[in-house]
């Protein structure tokens, strides 16, 4: 078991208080440290980069941002994310604790900073990710399978059931199964998290392959003969040239965006392809080795989510055409992001398998091979993010913020699970919210206030070194390192903050992001207070029953 003794109190002192919800390891059902190396790299990188993110992604980049260079955008976002992973490194090594992050935050800035910015943070990665970007897109591409079938097959029967599940009633029931799914995966144990995540890479990995031969051996002349042959069938206005036509018209599109500064306007969407490898920093508690795994995982990560996002979008848009999918998406966004509007009449979303499938026709066992790896490969990234929340959730109870009962721990399968299915039924609630508030609220969750999340965690490693002097004076090789004076862990703290509060600052003056997602900004400042109201009831709670909370939350957490 990885051990971090010269980071925590003695145990000669841990051992007389009882401020915390428990002592893990002296209790049979407490969580240990059951991921490696392999395993950790492989939660964080389908944080990163899954088939499921590729569903909707590229019409919605090039949509929002007029075409600007997306290899250009994910190079120059790779610059702050490389100083987030190694900030991310720091804090997962000075304090590999279960909900690394939201701990780091309370510990060294307030508890009650930390506690709401982990509520908020844990909310709009679940929001944006698992919902946003995961069940209701993969929804869209269950649309998309039985669309397809019904136009092969001629069959009104597959074709209705594709239109349904592209509606807001069959993307909330196929959410709501997705959810029940990957939350009876996180109770029963490690193994079964283990043979899921490795399954499910296997077919994604498969899937990745199938979907990069499909599209480098389909030009584009070929894709627009079988989409109008294909999609089009009889009705003009759903042709190649006429749906590129209706999107410019309809949206008034004002032209493609281009040089460097479309590039930087671009960055808060580029952060959302780069985002989640710093989320396996929420079981360092978990992790074994976290010292030489952490990193590993945090690193190659990023370098492979880039290389996976240029290559996917760069054939992509060859094969589909980058004028047609910047037009066509700029429409779809312009009415709503939903199929069968003026500016974008097609009766299906513009997903990903549907362009796959096109480009593979008429061969139907390609297609289909395509459909089962992209579907079976896409349910990692959804089990991922929804494992996560649990893990804050335990902390915060073990923290006694929130009831202590959230972190009971399965003395049989080593799990939370009462954190497990309060987490699935927070799920659904957020499921039933995007029905109403749909992608574009959950969106600008994801470009904007997932990265300005990131300012926080960043000032607090900045001011580290200065207010737990202790503590940096232990910290183990580079962590305790100074250049010219200044702790080198305070300059990555500095950098981190500074550069995501830049993007966020160009997100928020960006009016397409903002004037029309006024919801998710009221969202956030409700989250703010519920953070603050519900830590200072629970305290005043515990103080009324004999017990300072405040005691437990100056100190690390026993492992």
């Amino acid at each position: 078991m990885q051990s971090d003794a010269r980071l925590t109190p003695s145990r000669e002192r841990a051992s007389k208080t009882d401020h915390f919800a428990r002592r893990a390891a002296d209790l049979p059902g407490h969580l240990v440290r059951e991921y490696g190396a392999i395993d950790t790299l492989l939660f964080a990188s389908v944080f990163v980069f899954a088939l499921v993110f590729t569903i909707t992604q590229f019409p919605w980049f090039y949509g929002n941002t007029l075409g600007a260079n997306l290899t250009g955008a994910l190079f120059l976002a790779a610059v702050p994310f490389i100083f987030l992973m190694l900030s991310y490194w720091a804090i997962g090594v000075l304090m590999p604790r279960t909900g690394n992050d939201y701990v780091w935050v309370g510990r060294i800035l307030h508890p009650s900073i930390g506690f709401t910015w982990g509520l908020i943070y844990v909310l709009i990665v679940f929001l944006a990710a698992f919902i946003g970007a995961g069940t209701g897109p993969l929804s869209f591409a269950v649309s998309s399978i039985f669309a397809t079938y019904g136009l092969l097959a001629n069959s009104a029967y597959f074709t209705g059931l594709g239109n349904f599940f592209g509606g807001a009633a069959g993307t909330l029931e196929l959410s709501i199964l997705f959810t029940i799914l990957v939350a009876a995966f996180a109770i029963f144990g490690s193994k079964f998290v283990k043979a899921f995540l490795y399954t499910t890479w296997i077919f994604a990995i498969v899937g990745m392959v199938v979907m990069w031969y499909i599209l480098s051996t389909t030009s584009n002349s070929t894709f627009v003969s079988n989409w109008n042959t294909l999609i089009a069938g009889n009705n003009a206005s759903y042709t190649y040239s006429a749906l590129q036509a209706t999107a410019a018209s309809n949206a008034s599109f004002p032209g493609i965006a281009t040089g460097f500064g479309a590039i930087v306007a671009a960055l808060p969407f580029a952060f959302l392809f780069l985002f989640g490898g710093n989320y396996a920093n929420a079981f360092a508690g978990e992790i074994k080795n976290v010292r030489k795994s952490l990193p590993i995982a945090l690193f190659l990560s990023l370098i492979l989510g880039l290389g996976y996002w240029i290559v996917t979008s760069t054939l992509t848009v060859n094969t589909i055409g980058f004028n047609w999918a910047t037009t066509v998406g700029y429409g779809w966004i312009s009415g709503g992001s939903v199929p069968g509007t003026a500016s974008y009449p097609l009766p299906y979303q513009p997903t990903q398998p549907l362009f796959l499938a096109v480009s593979a026709y008429p061969n139907q066992l390609l297609i289909t091979l395509m459909f089962i790896t992209y579907f079976i490969g896409s349910l990692g990234p959804l089990f991922a993010y929804f494992w996560i929340p649990s893990k804050y959730l335990f902390a915060w109870s073990f923290d006694r913020v929130i009831p202590s009962k959230f972190a009971d721990v399965s003395s049989k399968y080593h799990t939370a699970w009462v954190a497990v299915i309060a987490t699935a039924i927070i799920a659904v609630i957020a499921e039933f919210l995007y029905s109403y508030l749909g992608y574009s609220s959950y969106f600008t969750m994801g470009t904007v206030l997932w990265g300005i999340s990131y300012t926080i965690p960043g000032i607090a490693l900045t001011v580290f070194p200065y207010v737990k002097k202790d503590l940096f004076a232990q910290a183990p090789g580079w962590l305790g390192k100074k250049v010219a004076g200044i702790p080198l862990v305070s300059l990555m703290g500095l950098i981190t903050t500074v550069g995501f509060g830049y993007v966020g600052f160009i997100a928020y003056s960006n009016p397409a992001i903002t004037t029309v997602n006024t919801n998710s900004l009221e969202l956030l400042g409700a989250m703010i207070v519920l953070g603050f109201v519900i830590f200072y009831l629970s305290k005043w709670y515990h103080k009324r029953e004999g017990l300072d909370t405040s005691m437990a939350l100056k100190e690390i957490p026993p492992e």
